[in-house]
């Protein structure tokens, strides 16, 4: 079967944000096509537990997820994983985006970026060394193979509390290191974590990951008195949360803030004319909800520009 290449809507990147934009372009009448470079999901399907989404009281990321990509399929979307866009390309000006895939090169006549964003490092020596052997940046996807031995979770906020809770369940002892005196996650996740069995570290930071062929120990900085120390553990979890995978947009050149965060307006338009962007790789908080939100405004502007481009405006754009 010969591969349909031509689109109306295109959305690169399969998160809630992506998701909810590609449910809404098809909902508008759009030809619209969904590219993920891995699966569908994004960050929410690693998440244990998922308890500040309208609708659910406790519900698991992946099973978030689950029910999102159905509902995609059920509107009408075409939905292309393992797909990674390498490169895009404007076809004169004004003209249709042009996307290069394994698959093929796709035309579009908007698209929306929806990509999310990467696992931040801790950038000391040791952890890309022993990544997979020991360092991980998901407690739902690697919890599991340390049941029965101590861990650390290195990070303050939503993440890393959120982690910890889960690994606390999973393993025999769990370290939450945070370099500040207090936690940025939100207070009722905070109150889990004081009841849980997690022992937090305050004021501390990781030097160093050691370890031969599996990690060992962390090298730990209090950073108010400068006292170094050693702690022992056999796995450590960084939950420092992402930076935007903005490079393929600014490739384009879409503008972003200094921390690489892609800029918009109110309707979720970039500086570049029917390209749009939602969900993390936008300068907003990182939420699931926000990232709903961002989706449906942004297929809606989507929709407007093409519309019009066809046969003058119509919709809220």
């Amino acid at each position: 079967m010969t591969e349909d290449l031509d689109w109306e809507l295109i959305i690169i990147g399969g998160g809630p944000a992506g998701m909810t934009a590609a449910m809404y372009g098809a909902r508008y009448g759009l030809k619209t096509l969904l590219l993920e470079s891995k699966v569908l999901g994004g960050a929410q399907a690693t998440s244990p537990g998922i308890e500040n989404y309208p609708g659910y009281t406790f519900i698991v990321g992946l099973e978030l997820a689950t029910k999102m990509k159905e509902q995609v399929k059920k509107c009408g979307a075409i939905i292309k994983e393992i797909t990674e866009v390498k490169s895009i390309e404007l076809e004169g000006e004004d003209g249709d985006f042009l996307l290069d895939t394994r698959r093929g090169v796709y035309r579009g006549k908007a698209i929306i970026f929806a990509t999310g964003g990467g696992h931040k490092h801790l950038g000391v020596p040791g952890e890309d060394l022993l990544t997979g052997r020991g360092v991980s940046f998901c407690a739902t996807c690697d919890g599991p193979l340390f049941r029965n031995k101590t861990v650390a979770v290195v990070g303050g906020g939503n993440t890393a509390v959120t982690e910890a809770l889960y690994l606390s369940e999973v393993v025999e002892k769990v370290y939450l290191i945070h370099r500040r005196d207090e936690l940025r996650a939100e207070k009722i996740i905070q109150d889990y974590v004081f009841k849980a069995s997690v022992e937090i570290i305050w004021d501390t930071i990781v030097k160093e990951i050691k370890g031969n062929d599996l990690v060992n120990e962390l090298v730990l900085e209090n950073v108010k008195t400068g006292e170094v120390r050693s702690l022992p553990v056999e796995g450590v979890f960084v939950a420092l949360g992402s930076n935007p995978e903005s490079t393929l947009a600014r490739s384009i050149g879409v503008v972003t803030n200094e921390r690489g965060e892609v800029i918009v307006n109110a309707k979720q338009a970039t500086n570049i004319l029917g390209v749009f962007a939602a969900g993390d790789i936008v300068e907003s908080m990182k939420q699931i909800a926000v990232a709903v939100g961002h989706g449906a405004i942004s297929a809606d502007s989507a929709y407007a520009h093409i519309r019009k481009m066809q046969r003058g405006s119509i919709g809220y754009a």
